[in-house]
Formats: C-alpha cells, structure tokens, sequence
C-alpha cells in the first residue's frame, strides 16, 4: 500500500509538501498537479484518523441511539448521514442500548475532540456532563437552553390520531404505551390522547407497560389475548410506535377479530426501515427527514449564532392506511 514518502518520491517534491496539500495548505499550482496525478497513479488514501489529530479535531459526529431495533431511528439515521455528507462530515453510530455509561463514554469523546460534535436521543441522566461549549443536538430530550433541541407535535400527533379513530367509528379507545423515563415524546403523545378523550367524553383506557422493552411483545401478546378473547373491550387502538403496532397486528392474527373491520388501529412514526419497505398501518407521520436537517444544521452553527432559535417543534400528519376505516366523508 502506497504512502505519503511513495507519492512524495514521485510527483518529485518533499513529504511536507505531499502533507501541506492534503491538509489544504496552499502550494505551488504546478506541485500540486504533480501530486495530484502521483496520488491517482498509486491509489494513495490519506489517512484520516492522523489528519484529524494533527488538526486537533475530527471530521465525525457521533450519533448516539439508545437502539437501531426501531424504523424511525433507522429511516432518522439514513438521512443524517445524508445531511452530514453535504458538509464533508461523517457519521459514527452509536448504540447506547440505554446504557447511561456508553452515553457517557460518547460525550466524554466529544469532550476530547475525538469527535466534532454530538447528536443525541438520550433518555439518561447525562445532564451534568453537558457543557455550555459542548457541541451537542438533542432529539425528542429537551435538556436546557443551551442544547438545541428538535422534536415532533406529540401532542398533537396523539391528539389526531384518537380523533381519527373516534370520527371513523370507535366507540372505545385503548392507548398502549411502555414507560419510558426522560422521554417527553412519551409523555406528550399520552396527554394528547387523553386531551380528545375527555373534552370529545370518548370511552379510554390506557395499557402502560412497565417492564424492559425485550419482553414487551410477549407481554402485550398476553394481554391482548386475554383482553379480547371473548368480545371486544376496545374498538380503536392508538400505539405509542408503529412498532407497537406491529405488535398488536400480531396479536390479531390469532383472535377472531378483524383490523380495520372490528377494531381499528393507528401507529406514529410512519417510518420505514429500508427505502422501499410498503407502509400498511395507518399512522402519524414524522416528518424524519426535516427532524435530520435541522439537526445537521444546529449542530453545524452551534454557538455561532446567539440569536438562532433552538427549539423546534415540527408538525406531523395523519397518515391512513390498511388498519383504519374509511372517513364518513369518504363514504
């Protein structure tokens, strides 16, 4: 594999010009046409890592997800690393798996400018270890005034997604959610739901799971099979994912009831874990792709400019699909 003293030998200067090229110092037109065509001739690949050192910083943002198991964090890493391509930058993924120590370990990076900067969906207590100089985006944790911070209308979201059932026809309404501590997406999604249904004096139940998140398919499936067995105790489903929704759908396959027939159901998230997975349930659609830019684009000024807003709420759509019925003013 060819080197830098290789290139240097044959474009006919010295190491420190082949080095002053690659790291963007000005030299000589005619130098650099000879390098350029040594570089191409030997397939010669700076190494980076060293750039970055000597440079005292890095060209990677880490991207820290407490996991990759879930479509909207897939489909939200996708187009970040698009994003972060338009600056020349690359992306680290890091998978927390809520782990407050790996969350920590990832900042700590950041601290050492081992990294150029952070984007973040933590749910952790890792507030103490953000600094004012930290160059750190939050998605769906507001953390302080400081950290910007991108999320979707929750509220509304929910608060759309109970409407949809009740005006297609459901009678009475279940939310299934985990809890989640620290997530305010959670948090706003329930209080949306709860919102319709008091002020539209809709029937609800809530299905809060409390226990770790590998053993939640299985404990939903238990209780759905035993909640439906014999009639239909709730005849619209809102799920704080589509993930969950998924789920349920699963759990369906072995009762006597049909979706959207009996029961009618509505995800959030609308997202997708590969670009051309169909979407089948209907959902509240995240706008992923904006969530990505805006949070490039924070982390890209951070402290650049103090008069920037950095508080975004973005606002999400209804999305019907296959698990819902048709509006009456569709009939």
């Amino acid at each position: 594999m060819a080197n830098m003293n290789d290139v240097a030998k044959l474009a006919g200067v010295s190491r420190g010009t082949v080095s002053n090229f690659i790291n963007g110092v000005k030299i000589n037109e005619k130098s650099a046409e000879r390098i350029k065509e040594a570089i191409e001739r030997l397939n010669y690949v700076p190494n980076q890592a060293a750039r970055s050192l000597k440079k005292n910083s890095s060209d990677t943002i880490a991207f820290i997800l407490p996991t990759i198991w879930t479509p909207f964090f897939a489909e939200l890493t996708y187009f970040i690393q698009l994003e972060l391509q338009k600056y020349g930058l690359k992306l680290l993924l890091c998978n927390s798996q809520n782990d407050y120590n790996k969350e920590l370990e990832y900042v700590q990076m950041a601290k050492e400018e081992k990294v150029k900067g952070i984007i973040t969906i933590s749910y952790s207590d890792i507030d103490p270890y953000l600094t004012s100089n930290l160059p750190i985006v939050s998605i769906e944790r507001y953390f302080n005034q400081q950290v910007p911070f991108i999320t979707s209308d929750n509220f509304i979201g929910a608060r759309t997604a109970a409407a949809e059932l009740h005006q297609r026809g459901a009678k009475r309404l279940l939310l299934i959610m985990r809890r989640i501590p620290k997530n305010m997406g959670v948090f706003e999604r329930l209080n949306g739901f709860i919102d319709y249904c008091k002020h539209a004096k809709v029937t609800y139940a809530i299905h809060e799971d409390t226990g770790d998140s590998a053993g939640f398919s299985k404990r939903l499936d238990e209780y759905l099979l035993t909640a439906y067995r014999e009639d239909i105790p709730y005849d619209g489903i809102f799920t704080m994912t589509d993930r969950y929704a998924e789920y349920v759908l699963h759990s369906f396959s072995a009762l006597k009831w049909q979706i959207p027939e009996d029961i009618q159901l509505i995800g959030f998230d609308g997202a997708r874990s590969y670009q051309s997975q169909p979407l089948v349930i209907s959902t509240i659609r995240q706008n992923v792709s904006e969530i990505a830019r805006i949070s490039v684009d924070e982390l890209i000024h951070f402290d650049k400019d103090k008069e920037r807003q950095n508080l975004h709420f973005l606002p999400v759509h209804f999305l019907p699909l296959s698990t819902t019925r048709k509006h009456p003013s569709e009939l």
